[in-house]
């Protein structure tokens, strides 16, 4: 691969074009969001699927490329062919077409005749930075959210506590279900939650530069059974949420890094970085199936959540001062960032 920089120990590479014929208006097509781990695109082109649109992600000869998962000749999905020379060839006829979307061979007719203006493929803007591949379908109004500082240090473990997968559920649910510290209770009891302490208490807002942050005490501490460890939760809008748990008198740190990604408004991808400067008492192999635990649990109860769309009409459920405060922050950031399902 050519045309890499290196950003902070990250592999940052970028090909921004403009679509020959752009998605239709959406807020959320202006936002970047992570559609793959960077290890699963490889020689052959991957299809993902982002926002209802099919997306082929490939590697040219200047970094991954993502573009409208159609041929313009016959509608075959390119993802369906494969790369050669620093192109992506069709399955059906062979068109060739590069990374910048221009086809620059089409085998059924002399080289003479030329190729019509016409025979281009639809780009995305991609890059690909943190291990992950990031897409945005229009103009970006943000950049690629900035990862703790935690991801660069070398103290901390990742690979083994990492994990990605999707849910059938909307991708803001999924993030709501994060920030609330009061259902730990009762969907996570003795993992999360303690049952004989089950009130919650205000937490104070804090705007940070693209979303919002607060803390609580999370009275289940299994390193230090004796006292509460601190979270910190940031949310970076529209879809990407931190959590960062210490303890209030010692080094040790765990940082979890959410990125939800909507396939469909009741479909989302998520990746999550997950990494400690600490050794647990717990095996990986033990903390990852507390993890799976975890999220199975959440998983259950957002599948089966009614409106499935995140409501933004702070009017439409009832809400409570104190447990409820972050998640109405969530939703009145995203009334005001212009974000609309269907």
């Amino acid at each position: 691969m050519k045309s890499a920089n290196l950003e902070n120990g990250q592999l940052l590479t970028e090909v921004n074009h403009k679509a020959a014929t752009a998605p239709s208006d959406n807020v959320l097509h202006h936002y970047w969001h992570a559609v793959a781990r960077s290890q699963d695109v490889t020689d052959k082109p991957l299809a993902v699927k982002l926002l209802d649109h099919p997306v082929v992600l490939w590697r040219s000869d200047t970094g991954v490329v993502a573009f409208h998962d159609l041929c313009v000749h016959r509608g075959t999905p390119l993802s369906l062919g494969w790369t050669e020379n620093g192109n992506i060839v069709c399955a059906y006829h062979g068109w060739r077409y590069g990374a910048d979307g221009m086809c620059k061979h089409i085998p059924s007719i002399p080289a003479e005749r030329g190729i019509p203006a016409k025979a281009r493929a639809i780009v995305y803007h991609s890059a690909e930075k943190y291990g992950l591949i990031w897409v945005c379908l229009k103009d970006p109004v943000a950049d690629i959210p900035a990862f703790p500082q935690e991801i660069h240090d070398p103290s901390y473990r990742w690979e083994a506590y990492s994990s990605h997968g999707r849910w059938k559920a909307n991708a803001a649910r999924m993030i709501e279900n994060l920030l609330d510290f009061s259902h730990f209770t009762w969907v996570h009891p003795g993992i999360l939650g303690d049952p004989s302490n089950a009130a919650c208490e205000s937490s104070e807002i804090t705007a940070v530069p693209g979303g919002f942050q607060y803390e609580i005490e999370q009275p289940v501490n299994r390193l230090k059974a004796n006292s509460a460890s601190i979270q910190r939760f940031t949310v970076i809008l529209p879809l990407t949420l931190f959590i960062e748990r210490r303890q209030p008198d010692g080094p040790e740190k765990q940082t979890n890094i959410y990125c939800c990604t909507p396939m469909s408004d009741k479909e989302t991808r998520f990746f999550r970085l997950s990494g400690r400067n600490y050794r647990d008492a717990l095996s990986d192999e033990e903390l990852n199936k507390k993890h799976q635990t975890i999220f199975e649990q959440d998983r259950v109860i957002v599948e089966a959540q009614r409106p499935e769309e995140l409501p933004l009409d702070l009017a439409e459920e009832l809400h409570l001062r104190g447990p409820d405060t972050a998640g109405l922050e969530y939703r009145r950031a995203l009334r005001e960032l212009g974000v609309k399902w269907g």
